[in-house]
């Protein structure tokens, strides 16, 4: 789902940089994708992940791996860099939704015989 995300949000610039004749707004629209939308979503999602699944070390490489089709595609690989922030404030939301207090907890933790 990551991948779909970061996919359809870079094919979107892209598509508006082929039809807008300033480079300013296109140049603003990548810096505003790859500094606020792309970290916002990974973010999200990891956290969103945490609360309903638990912990998983996946994280640390799940935003990276999403990132790196879409980027050869649309940008190049000056934007690598960008993967392995997402990747680390995405691990970092889904460690906080997974040990959130309504995140499951592992098999037999808390559970109260009675």
């Amino acid at each position: 789902m990551l991948f779909g995300i970061y996919l359809l949000v870079l094919a979107a610039w892209f598509s508006v940089s082929r039809v807008s004749d300033s480079m300013e707004i296109v140049k603003s629209l990548v810096f505003l994708i790859l500094l606020a939308i792309l970290p916002i979503l990974a973010m999200a999602f990891g956290a969103w992940d945490g609360v309903k699944e638990g912990f998983s070390l996946l994280w640390l490489l799940a935003p990276f791996v999403c990132f790196l089709a879409p980027m050869y595609l649309f940008l190049n690989d000056s934007a690598l860099i960008y993967g392995v922030g997402y990747s680390l404030l995405g691990f970092g939301a889904h460690s906080v939704g997974a040990f959130h207090p309504c995140a499951p907890s592992p098999a037999g933790v808390g559970a109260h015989s009675g």
